[in-house]
């Protein structure tokens, strides 16, 4: 634990500055309130702007939030908001630079500090290169630093939702690989009932399946294979060659061919079996010998030879001779057209099974990025030619169509009929929703993802849409909110949790974490049922202090100290389970 976190075991003691005032800011302040009850004071500069209103509005009925403004927020300005008392500053604003200098000052000041303790820092940042290397100036997690991009954070969320899986996608814990899914998996070595319900709510961890909306499962224990991975990236890689020379193909092309396989087999069957002249073949190797000697002008005249071989060889040297400035002429003008149509914005080449992004902003191209990162062809489309997400996709092999992703006529260009799913990432509402009704117009069995701001408008959307799906089925359309998804990530970053793995269902979130069972504990010699508890928390795995596992252990089970608890759990769970796991009894 961080120094000065010893301090706040109760954690309706500790405070948070939080500098910001988009939208981001406003749902990241809720979700320190209202899961974690901290106490919130929101520093912005005066007057109106961003969210300041909403942030206001909601400290008037909100005793946790505080708001403190200035004309211009400085490193005084976090100080004079609390900083000698905060457990954690966040700093939300879009801008990276500022952030970063807001954070080195408030570091430096905190050191003047007469219990030389620092408050843990959560920074919002897009420069992916910058945010790698800021380790070297402000240090880890591990030193009370936490950076990350609220883009990065949802393109994972966006494109597991294009390819009809469900977040977070595979989870690997304890050298084992986990799965979400909708019912029961045939596959599965174990699997649990994660949440359950109906229209009416969702309840977490139940006590039965009948009602069953997520299973956790766990996928057979196989060595890793060696060939088979290798195999589909080139199986891959061909399917991806052989896409772009299709679009190379002109019909001209495609005439030329066909003409010369005509010719040649024309000659390969008078060179086979109406044999004559000085030059016979003798076998199927010397007439391919003497055809390409034949296509490349090399083969002296035979005067002796009959008429038919004469005419054979005459055609044959004259289709050689004619081939190699066609082909040329041929291959120019599909590089042209290709270039023509890079430059115009069209597709280069032909696709299928393919996942159309609507809008290359930040958040698009990182869903373009993580879809070609797992081989996934994709089509984008974006309005601004000069967007920098349009050099970013095609540098990853997607196409860019240049365009508006709601006109049917640019959505059928990007073959809309055979695609996977269609992702709407426009900053707007009223675009990503237009261009999802579009794409249904031209393919009614089309999936959509669509970016929605507002997270109650984004379930609207998606009940409606999916209204007539059965409940067990996978419904064809997904709507998210962005800052929604973002801003439960870094609230969790300002917990003392070691989380491994957060589990979103329906706006309610389960949680993969460890416990080790302490001497003199609840669970210190107990059997593994009791750490199990309906809507709290379920016991997935066993790891004894020898370092073997047992999965799904029976009833029976004994657990003892040293022993870790793999446990699925509510965020109240994981309190009651962390209760039965410390350490007790007369010694302590």
């Amino acid at each position: 634990m961080h120094p000065r976190h010893d301090r706040y075991d109760d954690p309706s003691e500790r405070h948070v500055i939080v500098v910001g005032d988009n939208g981001l800011t406003l749902r990241f302040i809720k979700h320190l309130i209202e899961r974690y009850a901290f106490r919130v004071t929101a520093v912005f500069p005066d007057g109106p702007g961003g969210q300041r209103e909403e942030i206001r509005r909601e400290a008037e009925v909100n005793r946790k939030l505080q708001v403190f403004t200035q004309p211009v927020v400085t490193a005084e300005t976090v100080r004079l908001a609390g900083l000698d008392y905060a457990y954690a500053v966040a700093l939300m604003d879009q801008n990276d630079v500022g952030n970063l200098h807001l954070a080195l000052t408030i570091r430096e000041m905190s050191h003047y500090f007469g219990d030389q303790t620092l408050p843990r820092l959560v920074i919002r940042m897009y420069n992916s290169g910058l945010r790698a290397n800021i380790r070297k100036l402000l240090g880890d997690d591990e030193d009370g630093v936490y950076v990350q991009s609220d883009a990065d954070m949802v393109a994972d969320t966006y494109a597991l939702a294009a390819l009809q899986q469900l977040p977070p996608g595979e989870i690997k814990v304890w050298g084992r690989r986990l799965y979400l899914s909708r019912r029961r998996e045939e596959r599965a070595e174990a699997q649990w009932v994660v949440a359950g319900g109906n229209r009416a709510g969702i309840e977490l961890i139940p006590e039965d399946e009948n009602e069953a909306l997520r299973y956790l499962w766990l996928s057979p224990d196989r060595k890793p294979a060696q060939v088979r991975p290798k195999l589909v990236n080139a199986t891959l890689a061909v399917k991806e060659l052989l896409s772009a020379l299709r679009g190379m193909l002109t019909r001209s092309l495609v005439v030329l061919a066909l003409v010369l396989f005509a010719v040649f087999a024309f000659g390969y069957l008078v060179l086979q079996f109406w044999p004559s002249g000085a030059n016979r073949p003798d076998g199927t190797g010397e007439v391919f010998y003497l055809l390409a000697l034949m296509a490349g002008g090399g083969i002296d005249p035979d005067m002796t030879a009959s008429r038919l071989l004469k005419v054979t060889q005459a055609v044959v040297v004259l289709t050689g001779s004619l081939l190699i400035p066609f082909a040329t002429g041929a291959i120019v003008q599909a590089v042209v057209d290709r270039r023509y149509a890079l430059s115009e914005g069209r597709r280069t080449r032909q696709v299928r099974e393919h996942v159309i992004v609507v809008g290359l902003g930040n958040m698009g191209t990182r869903v373009v990025e993580r879809l070609r990162e797992a081989k996934i062809p994709v089509v984008a489309i974006e309005k601004n030619r000069d967007a920098m997400g349009v050099r970013a996709a095609r540098a990853k092999g997607a196409q860019v169509l240049l365009g508006d992703g709601s006109n049917q006529e640019i959505l059928e260009e990007a073959n809309i009929k055979h695609c996977r799913s269609l992702v709407a990432m426009a900053k707007q509402d009223e675009s990503n929703l237009e261009t999802a009704l579009s794409g249904l117009e031209c393919n009614p069995q089309l999936r959509t993802v669509m970016r929605i701001y507002n997270p109650e408008f984004a379930t609207l959307v998606r009940q409606n849409l999916n209204r007539s799906t059965p409940r067990q089925e996978a419904p064809p359309h997904a709507s998210y909110s962005a800052p929604e998804v973002a801003s439960a990530s870094f609230a969790q970053a300002l917990t003392d949790d070691k989380v491994l793995v957060t589990i979103p269902v329906r706006g309610h979130i389960a949680y993969i974490e460890a416990f080790e069972v302490g001497e003199g504990s609840q669970m210190d010699d107990a059997a593994a049922h009791r750490a199990t508890k309906v809507g709290s928390h379920r016991l997935l795995a066993v790891k004894r202090a020898g370092g073997t596992i047992s999965w799904n252990p029976d009833a029976a089970f004994r657990v003892g100290r040293g022993d870790t608890l793999l446990v699925v759990a509510t965020r109240k769970g994981l309190n009651d389970i962390l209760e039965r796991c410390r350490p007790g009894g007369p010694g302590w």
